[in-house]
């Protein structure tokens, strides 16, 4: 029997085995040479900077940044400081008040009395906070109680007469808070800023709790407004009429056969 021969040749295999076997032995390492091959041990030399070494530079760091900081708290401490919005000066005046002013029922008229009372006119009117309304009333008006009752006056000052005092001095009646406020020489007549001292006085008292009076409609002012409306009405009336009366009307007459 013959021996099959295999087509490819015998000798590259011998080859292949041999390569590879080669390596294997090649790179094994022993281990009675390790301390020839690989040093275990790193020699550190004196003159290089260790961590003790180079623990040191922070510390140099820190000086510079302590010599840093009080130049910026100084900095700090010298930059203005800006008031608050909250500290803003508000102005709760109105923006005109009305002031009657005239003689009181206990003030005859004579002329001294009548040049006093002139002079009060002349600087409640001059008055700038707040900025007022004068009106000058008739002789025989009335005490302040009743004219206040109108509701067209924020304050009435009079010149009256006190049983406890020889001269005439200026009464004040706040009509807002219906109350008597201090009681003025007539030598403060002349002065521009009475107006202003007495308002000053009424939101003194509106602070400390004082209320003021509730807006009215008063007597004249609701006829005037029942007599307004019925006017109206009439008139509406009358156009209705007029305008019904005057409307065309065609008549449509068809005539058929």
């Amino acid at each position: 029997m013959r021996p099959v021969q295999s087509p490819w040749p015998a000798w590259p295999l011998l080859v292949a085995l041999l390569v590879a076997g080669g390596p294997a032995h090649a790179t094994a390492i022993d281990p009675l040479r390790r301390d020839a091959d690989v040093p275990l041990a790193v020699e550190v030399r004196s003159d290089e900077p260790g961590p003790e070494d180079m623990s040191e530079a922070p510390g140099e760091e820190d000086e510079e940044a302590s010599e840093v900081a009080p130049s910026l708290a100084d900095s700090v401490q010298s930059t203005p400081r800006v008031p608050s919005p909250t500290n803003a000066i508000t102005d709760d005046q109105p923006a005109r008040i009305t002031v009657a002013v005239g003689l009181g029922p206990s003030a005859p008229g004579s002329k001294p009395e009548k040049a006093v009372v002139d002079a009060l006119e002349r600087s409640a009117r001059s008055s700038s906070a707040p900025a007022t309304q004068v009106r000058r009333l008739r002789a025989g008006a009335g005490e302040g109680r009743a004219i206040c009752r109108e509701r067209r006056d924020d304050l009435v000052i009079l010149l009256e007469y006190l049983p406890d005092r020889d001269d005439a001095v200026l009464v004040t009646r706040d009509c807002r808070l219906d109350r008597e406020l201090a009681v003025r020489g007539q030598a403060a007549a002349n002065e521009v800023g009475l107006v202003g001292v007495l308002w000053d006085e009424h939101r003194t008292l509106v602070r400390g709790g004082a209320k003021e009076r509730k807006v009215r409609i008063g007597r004249k002012l609701r006829t005037g407004l029942i007599a307004g409306g019925a006017i109206l009405a009439v008139g509406l009336a009358i156009g209705l009429v007029l305008a019904n009366s005057l409307r065309r009307e065609t008549v449509v007459i068809t005539v058929g056969r």
